[in-house]
């Protein structure tokens, strides 16, 4: 979550607006889910693609790397397991020691089409995920109308998150310090009195900072340094215009029976 949102920070795409963004990632989602055709997932999975390499620089950190890899592992073997339980003509048979697997033709194409949409819902959100910070996206909420008393939960865990990953780091190192992680039995005796004191430090830290917001006068609304863009007509018509392009080469590719299965 801290990587994430520290990607967020530096993304080239932080000063654009939280709710266009939210509106275009949501436009290329539905277009993609929508189409009986794979050339609309994969012009979704191109876009999400470009538009992740340019939030972050097209320097793919760890973080997203490892996103990606467990993302890919589990959708392709989604794939595999639809296209070898879809009925159909078998067009490909794999003969292993215990058992033996046939696809289909309809199962190739419908593993085909769902990994490629998976993939590219994947692209896009993490290109959301990667250029709207946490407060951004609370603020963006509390534009749609949603109960303010979320918006504001989330403001404080995700504000409060980090008090409680410093206080956890310095816990680790005083145990480190000690030798409390000498031996198997040490170390969970260990971290079961850091998890006891973490619990207890929350508890605290909570009261703590509640007497300081009713002393600040605290008025439960998401507090931003500097807030962000609203949508404007660009974005709406950028949506609109992406939906019905993609809608149409649909219709085209499905009439002229392209990359259909």
């Amino acid at each position: 979550m801290f990587e994430l949102d520290e990607l967020a920070y530096r993304s080239a795409c932080l000063r654009w607006s939280p709710m266009g963004k939210f509106l275009f990632v949501l436009t290329l989602l539905v277009s993609s889910l929508l189409a009986k055709s794979l050339l609309i997932p994969m012009v979704v999975l191109i876009v999400g693609t470009t538009l992740l390499g340019f939030s972050i620089h097209f320097r793919f950190p760890r973080v997203i790397g490892v996103i990606l890899l467990e993302a890919m592992g589990m959708i392709v073997l989604g794939g595999i397991i639809i296209a070898a339980v879809t009925p159909g003509t078998t067009v490909l048979s794999l003969n292993l020691v215990l058992f033996k697997i046939g696809f289909s033709d309809k199962g190739l194409f419908t593993a085909s089409l769902v990994t490629v949409r998976a993939l590219a819902g994947m692209t896009v959100m993490l290109f959301f995920a990667t250029s709207t910070p946490i407060p951004y996206f609370a603020d963006m909420l509390l534009r749609l109308k949603v109960p303010k008393e979320f918006a504001e939960l989330m403001t404080m865990v995700y504000r409060y998150s980090f008090m409680l990953f410093d206080e956890a780091g310095r816990m680790y190192l005083a145990a480190q310090c000690r030798l409390g992680f000498k031996g198997k039995m040490n170390s969970l005796r260990t971290y079961a009195k850091m998890l006891t004191g973490m619990f207890i430090r929350s508890i605290e830290t909570a009261e703590r900072q509640n007497v300081g917001l009713q002393c600040r006068n605290y008025q439960n609304n998401v507090c931003l340094f500097r807030e962000p863009k609203g949508i404007g007509y660009a974005w709406v018509m950028i949506s609109v215009v992406s939906f019905l392009a993609l809608f149409q080469l649909n219709e085209i590719c499905v009439h002229v029976g392209i990359m259909l299965g």
